[in-house]
């Protein structure tokens, strides 16, 4: 077999051991393509809600003025980082391009960042509501130059891809594959080459200085959201405790008069002023004259259920927010760190693993694209004037049609 022929036959075997990892990580890729979905509807869902409250003019934008911009980040990351990823796992051996290899993972990388620092942004801005009501609060210049800085931040720290990522190139025996998947015979001990796009392609001194850097900043952006949310639980617990310690004393001693009624409802006002818009909607009672002590009583008994359930929203949100950063994000980090830092770690789940783990390893990286999905659900739970505008569009999507069926019929 002259050489031209053994290439072009070393391409084909190479073709067909490609599309056999492609059928082995079929269920990865369909996961990949429901984050796509699922991250698509639920973010284009946020950027609608909140549109239609932009064409309205309403008061309700204020305070939400990071929401939209979140909702975008989130679909561009989504949208880039599984595109990248289902490229990635039909072209496993045979990823020729270096440049596209250096663009796409610098693409995903920078996306998710913009996510991420958002995030800490939000938090920053909930704590200055929060906890610095009377100083000074972010204006909409600096709200923009926030976005600025993030954006700036996001592509000059995520630059370094561009130089580490690229196509690795080399060639691999076959049966090293063999507990991954079904080799049909003449595919057996075969020697065959290989270009498969990389995160580092050179595991060198500097990428590794680069990756824990990373990591470290990861790291330190979860733990500043936590210091940063567990002095706004405070105040609210806080808050909420004087509040019903207040009603217990009103209660005590048979208050009944229109003075009682409207200390408490002014208590509850500026409590609602401390806190973050998201939370405001749930306390708000509104003002009126009562004299009848068993009004009164009823009254009040709103306004402690309506205080319980913004504490244990405010509570949730501030337990799904840090766990779900902390999930999506961290498992990501730390395997890849261990998976280049380790070749006996590598070579195991690799080579030596069987199809369970090998699906669970090219799960593993892409993992905190659930970040992505989830934070249209988590914010938007949270934000009554939010799921009020969703509940109008899913019911303008389903009258519409009716009314054109209808006068077509007509």
């Amino acid at each position: 077999m002259s050489a031209r022929n053994h290439s072009s036959y070393s391409y084909e075997l190479v073709l067909e051991l490609n599309s056999l990892f492609a059928k082995r990580s079929a269920q990865t890729s369909a996961v990949t393509i429901a984050i796509i979905v699922i991250g698509t509807i639920g973010n284009i869902f946020v950027l609608a809600a909140y549109w239609k409250l932009f064409k309205r003019k309403s008061k309700q934008l204020k305070g939400r003025y990071f929401m939209p911009h979140l909702a975008a980040a989130d679909l561009i990351a989504c949208a880039v980082g599984s595109f990248v990823f289902l490229y990635f796992d039909f072209h496993r051996l045979i990823f020729t391009s270096d440049v596209g290899c250096r663009l796409s993972t610098f693409a995903a990388w920078s996306t998710n960042s913009v996510s991420v620092l958002m995030l800490l942004v939000i938090s920053v801005n909930r704590y200055l509501k929060i906890c610095r009501p009377h100083h000074q609060q972010m204006t909409l210049y600096w709200k923009r130059a926030a976005l600025i800085i993030i954006t700036v931040v996001s592509i000059i720290s995520c630059a370094p891809f561009l130089y580490f990522s690229g196509v690795r190139q080399g060639r691999t025996n076959t049966t090293e594959f063999a507990d991954v998947i079904d080799l049909p015979p003449h595919l057996h001990n075969k020697v065959l080459p290989y270009h498969q796009c990389a995160t580092a392609k050179d595991n060198t001194i500097w990428w590794k200085i680069y990756y824990s850097a990373l990591f470290v900043v990861q790291f330190g952006n979860m733990v500043a959201m936590i210091v940063l949310y567990v002095p706004m639980g405070k105040i609210i617990y806080e808050k909420y405790r004087q509040n019903k310690l207040s009603r217990t004393i009103s209660r005590t001693a048979g208050l009944s008069d229109d003075r009682g009624t409207n200390t408490a409802n002014n208590e509850s006002n500026d409590e609602s002023g401390v806190h973050s818009t998201d939370i405001v909607e749930s306390s708000e009672v509104t003002s009126r004259n009562v004299t009848d002590l068993t009004q009164v009583r009823k009254h009040r008994g709103r306004q402690h259920k309506a205080w319980n359930n913004a504490k244990n929203r405010f509570t949730i949100m501030f337990l799904v927010v840090v766990i779900v950063y902390a999930i999506t994000n961290l498992p990501t980090f730390v395997f890849l760190y261990t998976y280049f830092e380790n070749d006996r770690f590598r070579r195991y789940f690799i080579s030596d693993s069987n199809f369970e783990v090998f699906n669970l390893v090219l799960s593993l990286p892409r993992i905190h694209l659930i970040n992505n999905i989830v934070n249209p659900f988590i914010y938007g739970y949270f934000d009554l004037t939010f799921r009020k505008e969703v509940k109008a569009i899913c019911a303008s999507i389903i009258v519409k049609p009716k009314q054109i069926c209808c006068s077509r019929c007509s």
